[in-house]
């Protein structure tokens, strides 16, 4: 992978990037700015006329869009831009737009600071429905992240640990309705990120009754699709969106540090391995058959002095994962083995608050002024692997190599089989190097003292004798045997 990022768009310091969100099936993406302002952005990305480092640079965001195309220093005229295409822009929102995100190939949401949910077709940004949440005005509290599953749109808040529940009305049309409210989740303190606890059709083995193994009866139970697991604060939780009251609240142990951010490692259905940003400068581990998300069961060392703000599975099911931190690096990480394999350098100022695969499975990264595209990272990876975390890790504890480093055992609940032990092998290579080696052996004649000699006559005429008497006594038995015939 090249240092340098395939496109790149950026915006200047008045109109801050709030919001990104990659389509699902097209080079497409939505932007949300700190104007209220949301566009739908279409790129091209041509290897065979630039490589790398194409720019689209924002100069203002009002009715107009204006903005210009370069390739590092050098402007492209508008004739000869083929890489980016606006396909439409709107005044969405009228404060920031804090959130955006794809329900489908057809329809997206967006929610700005004016707590105002818009449902929107994707084609032609066209309002199809809304939904007001003036109680969150009055409590002055905004939206902090934005999650999509089934029929479920979950908001989470930047305070009062608040979750609103929207649903789709199947029955209407697919209308936007809150169905329930969640108060109280994470301490009252912010909701950070949310994620299913069901990706699709999980199953937990759950041991039924029985003492010993070969009494023990098993039963799958499957995961409610209705749970979700959120961090924020110092826990991560995990909660059913219906529930009126969280007194059934399941929480995690006390991390003694902010949880800020959440991803599953891999897209299989059935992987409920979890990856947690902490504040600082770690990733950590989490698998729901192992203790349901009670605590952590590993940890990898990313930085020490910086906080893990955003991370999202390569969505390859290699057990990979990219992060971001807030010193404006982009890693990607091995989770299985706990190694650093990428290190990319998005930005010397802004941190990386957001993170996405875009639809050929490209890292894309996002700060306040700007969205960078990177290309694949299977084509050199072993060159460029990188052997320490970072130039902050040079100075962290002496065990921090024990942490780093993850058993198959704990990420997937199965143990890995052991190479097969070849010895016939090995047999058969150490009998052919015999073969061909040169045997210097001296013959010696080794010749009995007088003592040996007559130890081994005596032995010989005991046993002789031994022999003899046997033969006279089994003689004597078969003439008893037969005497009364």
């Amino acid at each position: 992978m090249s240092d340098l990022p395939l496109i790149e768009i950026a915006s200047d310091a008045e109109n801050f990037i709030f919001a990104v969100a990659m389509h699902p099936s097209r080079n497409e993406m939505l932007i949300g700015f700190a104007t209220g302002h949301v566009c739908c952005l279409k790129y091209t990305i041509d290897k065979s006329k630039y490589k790398n480092n194409v720019k689209l640079i924002f100069e203002k965001t009002g009715k107009n869009f204006e903005y210009s195309v370069m390739h590092g220093d050098d402007l492209i005229d508008e004739e000869q831009n083929s890489f980016f295409e606006i396909l439409w822009k709107t005044k969405r929102h009228d404060k920031a737009c804090r959130q955006i995100l794809y329900l489908d190939e057809d329809a997206a949401v967006s929610m700005g600071s004016e707590n105002i949910l818009k449902k929107f077709k994707c084609s032609s940004g066209k309002v199809i429905d809304k939904l007001e949440f003036p109680e969150l005005n009055e409590k002055k509290i905004s939206v902090n992240c934005m999650y999509n599953f089934n029929d479920y749109i979950l908001l989470g808040m930047d305070d009062k640990g608040i979750v609103k529940v929207v649903k789709m009305d199947k029955e209407d049309d697919n209308k936007l309705v809150c169905v329930n409210t969640l108060e109280g989740l994470h301490n009252g303190d912010c909701v950070n990120k949310i994620i299913s606890l069901n990706k699709s059709n999980y199953q937990r083995v759950i041991k039924k009754s029985g003492k010993n193994k070969i009494k023990d009866e098993f039963i799958r139970e499957p995961l409610s699709v209705h749970k979700f697991v959120s961090v924020g604060q110092t826990t991560m939780q995990v909660w059913d969106c219906r529930w009126t009251n969280l007194d059934k609240l399941e929480i995690s142990e006390d991390q003694e540090d902010e949880l800020l951010s959440l991803c599953y490692l891999n897209d299989d259905e059935n992987d409920t391995n979890l990856i947690c940003g902490f504040g600082e400068g770690i990733l950590t581990v989490w698998k729901f058959g192992k203790n349901e998300y009670k605590d952590q069961i590993n940890r990898i060392k990313i930085s020490k002095s910086e906080s893990v703000e955003s991370c999202v599975s390569s969505l390859q099911n290699d057990n990979r994962l990219w992060c971001g931190l807030t010193n404006g690096y982009v890693y990607l990480v091995d989770g299985k083995v706990g190694k650093i394999i990428k290190k990319l350098h998005h930005s010397k100022t802004d941190e990386v608050n957001f993170l996405d695969i875009d639809y050929e499975y490209r890292a894309v990264s996002t700060s306040m002024t700007v969205i960078k595209i990177w290309d694949g990272y299977g084509e050199d990876e072993d060159e460029n692997c990188i052997e320490s975390t970072d130039e902050n890790m040079s100075d962290s504890d002496d065990d921090s190599s024990d942490d780093a480093n993850l058993s198959d055992e704990l990420l997937s609940g199965e143990e890995e089989e052991e190479e097969s032990n070849s010895d016939d092998e090995y047999l058969a290579e150490f009998a052919e190097e015999m073969k061909t080696k040169k045997s210097n052996f001296e013959i010696m004649e080794i010749k009995p003292s007088q003592k040996d000699i007559k130890k081994v006559t005596k032995k010989q005429e005991k046993k002789i004798q031994q022999e003899l008497r046997k033969k006279e006594a089994s003689l004597k038995h078969g003439v008893r045997k037969f005497e009364g015939l």
